[in-house]
């Protein structure tokens, strides 16, 4: 008699410690993936910001310093101005003694000079000008005011922490005591990134600060006809 051998097939699988195991390893890989992909978005977004506040305060500064540099243009001579102490002469670079210190500049120029009206005297639209900084409880901002008849203000800068004016004379010493020796004017604009996330996390980047300069040369400090 014959006995007849029978092979069982058995089917292959994962235990249930395998299938922790993997699950285990799937969740660290997972988290992994996951602070990595926080600390990419908080990069961005920090990068954002440093952005948007270079564009703020590279366009401050470029209109700032263009207008600037016409500062003291073909000035009438004998022309003057008003201050607390009485009227003064105006200064050859154009800059008013009385309304320049750290926190604001204020200048005049006679662009109408070539036109042919209205060029003996600085009251043309954007030929008294003043620029300042103001603090409004957590924002602050550069605000440019036309100081002639029907002039308006305008804010061209808004969410920086700060401007600064130094006022240079030709060797480069601060003259900011007195404005009428200046030659060039030095800017600094400044703004405060936040804080991204918390100290310790993948994500966490500390608050800096963005700074931008310019020195403009007043050009027409040597052109004053007084």
């Amino acid at each position: 008699m014959r006995q007849t051998e029978q092979t069982t097939n058995r089917e292959a699988g994962f235990s249930l410690i395998e299938l922790l195991i993997a699950m285990s390893v799937m969740m660290v890989i997972m988290g992994a993936a996951t602070s990595l992909l926080v600390g990419a978005f908080s990069l961005r977004a920090r990068e954002d910001q440093r952005s948007e506040a270079l564009s703020d305060t590279r366009r401050a500064l470029n209109i700032l310093s263009r207008e600037l540099a016409n500062s003291g243009y073909q000035l009438p001579a004998g022309l003057t101005y008003k201050s607390a102490a009485g009227s003064s002469g105006v200064p050859s670079n154009g800059l008013i003694p009385g309304d320049c210190d750290a926190d604001s500049v204020t200048f005049v120029a006679n662009l109408d000079a070539n036109v042919g009206t209205g060029n003996s005297d600085v009251n043309g639209p954007e030929e008294a000008l003043a620029y300042q900084f103001v603090q409004d409880g957590d924002n602050g901002f550069l605000v440019r005011r036309d100081l002639n008849p029907g002039g308006g203000s305008q804010t061209v800068a808004n969410g920086i922490d700060g401007v600064q004016f130094i006022y240079l004379n030709a060797a480069g010493a601060d003259t900011s005591a007195d404005v009428s020796q200046a030659v060039r004017v030095r800017i600094t604009v400044w703004t405060t990134l936040d804080q991204i996330g918390k100290p310790g996390s993948t994500s966490y980047q500390a608050p800096s600060q963005v700074r931008l300069t310019s020195d403009v040369n007043l050009r027409n400090v040597s052109l004053g006809n007084f």
